[in-house]
């Protein structure tokens, strides 16, 4: 009986320099049925070069190249879907590395029907010098290390991104149904694509096996590293976050969820260039319900305090 198979899509952006390590760990998958589909997103640099001729040292194995002219990330991804075969998908960014036993030991766990996607643990590393260096990337809790279903999920999305792009392994069907990524985002797209999967089969399973991990590299070009850009990216995405919830009748934690939506927001802009629209959200919550909201009153108070302090010493120096 011939196994399912995975369509591995690879959006590149002049990573020559990086690719090839990339494409390897790929070829060193323990899984035999996959297709790798790589997605080249206009580069200027020498990726046409490298991947042909990667492709034609590794024939054996299913390579396809694609050259789109530059559109972003998330256009070359949706390419990458409608040119795609298989079963399930894994995305993987083109400075990602997987582990070898990933695809094998999450497409087993696939098989169970219940999940929309099996998602491993996030390594993040970075190149110093010869040496290779594991660091920590985002603070305790905020990337899922559980499985996790239903309201806690929900909840759990609301918050944060909980996955990064290249550690699940997800329904091709789901994917297609959630209508790939908003190409209008330049930032923070799979975020709001993890929920739009959310929303249609709310059950995401965490594969534990110490074997599955993706190795994400921290460098100055990353797309890890773009801070200010995903910062700035957050409100438009938890905007379209509060009318994916809006739109959900049967969701019996939508008025909890719509909340806490809506409050991280407020937040969020008073940390961005919206400060006057967050403030006066939070003022009308609190005059309405101050009890309630007086958590959310304090942080937005130690937020513009926050900001009022960094701007006074950058002008002082």
């Amino acid at each position: 009986m011939s196994r399912p198979l995975i369509s591995v899509i690879i959006p590149t952006y002049n990573y020559a320099h990086l690719l090839i390590e990339t494409l390897q760990s790929v070829v060193q998958q323990t899984y035999a049925n996959w297709e790798c589909l790589i997605i080249d997103d206009g580069s200027a640099d020498e990726t046409p070069v490298v991947v042909r001729g990667f492709i034609q040292q590794y024939s054996d194995f299913n390579f396809r190249y694609f050259r789109l002219e530059n559109g972003g990330t998330s256009k070359a991804k949706n390419a990458g879907i409608s040119y795609s075969n298989g079963e399930f998908i894994q995305f993987l960014d083109a400075d990602d590395l997987l582990s070898p036993h990933k695809l094998e030991i999450q497409v087993n766990l696939l098989e169970n029907t219940k999940y929309a996607l099996v998602f491993s643990k996030s390594r993040f590393f970075g190149i110093f010098g010869d040496k290779r260096l594991i660091m920590d990337k985002y603070p305790k809790g905020y990337l899922a290390t559980r499985s996790l279903q239903d309201d806690a999920l929900y909840e759990k999305l609301t918050r944060n991104n909980i996955v990064t792009i290249s550690a699940p392994l997800v329904r091709a069907s789901l994917v297609r149904a959630a209508g790939g990524f908003d190409a209008t985002l330049l930032n923070n797209e799979d975020w709001l694509f993890w929920y739009r999967i959310a929303v249609l089969q709310p059950h995401f399973c965490f594969d534990q096996d110490f074997r599955s991990y993706v190795d994400i590299r921290i460098h100055n070009r990353s797309a890890m590293n773009q801070h200010m850009h995903m910062f700035l990216g957050e409100v438009k995405v938890r905007e379209e976050i509060n009318i994916l919830i809006s739109q959900q009748s049967e969701l019996p934690a939508k008025e909890q969820l719509l909340k806490l939506n809506q409050d991280l927001l407020a937040l969020h802009r008073l940390r961005s260039l919206k400060i006057s629209e967050g403030l006066s959200y939070i003022i009308s919550k609190f005059i309405a319900h101050p009890i309630a909201n007086f958590s959310l009153l304090r942080q937005a108070c130690f937020k513009l305090m926050a900001r009022f302090y960094k701007t006074i010493v950058k002008n002082e120096h």
